[in-house]
């Protein structure tokens, strides 16, 4: 039951921070640049923490879904410690 509890709090914190950071770095730039408006790859992230968080509901692949939730979180928290520059 505390396995249940921990896991899906994790998935409901760690799916919050992937989402908002995806949408924030997609979404439109503020510079006068040829960057293009919207740069759709950073949704590349989200869509592989919802792979890995489909994964997680059959017991055989379970483990494979959490390492593949870890790894855009983890990308993430690294780019923001850098840029608060803690890391």
């Amino acid at each position: 039951m505390f396995e249940k509890m921990v896991r899906y709090g994790w998935n409901v914190l760690s799916g919050l921070f992937v989402l908002a950071c995806s949408l924030w770095l997609s979404g439109p730039g503020i510079a006068e640049t040829d960057t293009p408006d919207y740069r759709w790859y950073f949704m590349l992230w989200f869509l592989l923490w919802t792979i890995g968080f489909l994964l997680q509901f059959k017991q055989r692949t379970k483990s494979m879904g959490l390492v593949l939730t870890f790894i855009p979180t983890l990308y993430y928290l690294f780019l923001a410690l850098r840029a608060m520059e803690l890391f």
